[in-house]
């Protein structure tokens, strides 16, 4: 059997193929009251974490995660990416980051996604200082 953390690199590495259907082992992974913190959100609650989710696959025409890199063993790893976010728009996004995992009992307690979203967006879009606000809104809303 697949340890956590690589469970965790699996689901980032097939997260554009298999899109709704990561939330169930999302669901079977993360404990009831994991908080999620990101450049976006800071919430505490699985059902809360699962609709940011959702609300991404509804958002977004694609979000990828590439050259991904484990480092650590439960219960504190970290996994490195290069997303490329493809929003409704058009607009593409490519970010480089970490997420940071810890766990208790065999499950996920706390993740958090560390990433310059404004950086990552400036580098996309001209003029992205002036519209910054509005496209997060309308990209990552909760």
């Amino acid at each position: 059997m697949p340890t956590l953390p690589e469970r965790i690199l699996t689901l980032f590495a097939t997260y554009h193929i298999r899109r709704e259907k990561i939330l169930a082992d999302l669901d079977a992974i993360y404990a009831p009251d994991v908080r999620f913190v990101d450049p976006f959100n800071d919430v505490t609650g699985k059902d809360r974490f699962l609709r940011i989710n959702e609300n991404l696959f509804k958002r977004l025409r694609e979000m990828r995660f590439d050259d991904l890199e484990l480092v650590g063993a439960e219960p504190h790893f970290m996994l490195s990416w290069t997303a490329t976010i493809e929003g409704a728009l058009g607009v593409t996004i490519t970010a480089p980051g970490v997420s940071e995992f810890r766990s208790e009992s065999g499950v996920i307690v706390y993740h958090r996604d560390h990433w310059d979203v404004l950086s990552s967006m400036a580098a996309s879009v001209p003029g992205v200082r002036k519209l910054y606000p509005r496209l997060t809104a309308m990209l990552f809303e909760r």
